[in-house]
């Protein structure tokens, strides 16, 4: 997990983490940690289970690339190892790699030429270790459908294991079944993504130069920090930086609905977030998201402002006529908590299912 920096994947490997070391079929016998950040802190559940952590002396994109290849060889060994950075490692075991990114099968623009540049190099590394890998697992079939076509040598050897909340969210137990307050005045929309390009904030500074009195939203709550707010010119637009999880959920107690704008999938699902909890979500009609949210949700297209602008308006409406989503059937193809998930995990690690 050396290179697992991003707020979802973190908050992923926190839930996730405890369970793998504290399964009883098996011992997690070597964990590998970033230096720095929130999963640098770490303290193993399971006595047996050493905790390394790799301190980069190089550019971060330099030093990974190194430790995929020439330094690969500090993983090799007799007991599997679970991957969870997206690009295989040239070791010698039994490799199990955990695959969130659609940037590595070309599904997705990064918006920057240095992004490009980056998801160039990572999608040649990733081809040229495929070797190394016996199995694969991705979250999402719309994700595995991706990587099998860009990739048809791995066919076979991709699985899907579904993750729930994370757990502060399962032990909240926070369920929404109608607005906060009448929604007559305005809705309260919150959208918790860090501030990467193909999280698409940008598709905001799209709503002009001007507010719109008749707009429908009193309220949009961004976790990104105020001075890369996407359009200074709209007041309803509130950006409140990066928050924690007690913060989150005051935050998904107070909104009406959940906005998601990213073009791509990445681990750390909101839309599981706002399905768990009960709430509407409006989100980009992409596969990733049909996927998981099936007809229940209100989509737009993710190029296009006039779009969005369309779906708030169509979610406004419902929530008058007194409409709210029914998730049940969604759910119900998501694990429940995440014991659930670090067994199906360990069990393809250990080649057992």
């Amino acid at each position: 997990m050396t290179n697992v920096v991003g707020l979802g994947a973190v908050q992923l490997l926190k839930s996730l983490l405890p369970h793998l070391e504290a399964q009883a079929d098996f011992n997690v016998t070597d964990v590998y940690l970033p230096a720095k950040g929130d999963l640098a802190t770490h303290v193993a559940v399971n006595p047996l289970t050493v905790s390394h952590r790799t301190r980069r002396f190089l550019p971060n994109a330099i030093s990974r690339v190194l430790e995929c290849t020439s330094f690969g060889f500090r993983y090799s060994g007799q007991a599997p190892l679970l991957v969870m950075g997206d690009i295989p490692i040239r070791c010698k075991t039994r490799q199990t790699v955990f695959v969130q990114t659609p940037l590595l099968t070309g599904s997705a623009g990064t918006g920057q030429r240095a992004g490009a540049i980056k998801y160039w190099i990572a999608r040649k590394l990733f081809k040229s270790n495929i070797r190394y890998v016996s199995r694969f697992v991705v979250q999402t079939e719309a994700m595995k459908i991706s990587l099998e076509q860009t990739y048809p040598e791995i066919a076979g050897r991709v699985h899907i294991v579904g993750q729930p909340p994370p757990e502060w969210l399962l032990a909240a137990n926070l369920k929404r079944d109608r607005p906060v307050a009448d929604v007559q005045d305005g809705m309260r929309l919150f959208y918790p993504a860090a501030h990467y390009p193909h999280k698409n904030h940008s598709l905001l500074g799209r709503f002009g130069s001007s507010p719109d009195p008749d707009w429908t939203v009193r309220r949009l709550t961004l976790t990104i920090a105020p001075d890369a707010h996407p359009n200074p010119a709209q007041p309803w637009i509130q950006c409140v930086g990066r928050l924690s999880a007690q913060q989150v959920l005051d935050a998904y107690r107070e909104a009406d609905a959940l906005l998601f704008l990213s073009q791509s999938e990445s681990l750390g699902f909101p839309l599981i977030e706002a399905m768990w909890i009960g709430l509407p979500i409006v989100c980009p009609d992409l596969p990733y998201a049909r996927v998981l949210c099936g007809d229940q949700a209100i989509y737009f297209d993710p190029a296009d402002a006039e779009s969005l602008r369309a779906a708030i308006g169509d979610l406004h409406r419902r929530l008058q006529d007194g409409w709210w989503p029914n998730w049940e059937s969604r759910l119900a193809a998501i694990p429940s908590n995440w014991d659930e998930v670090a067994h199906q995990l360990l069990q393809l690690a250990a080649g057992e299912a």
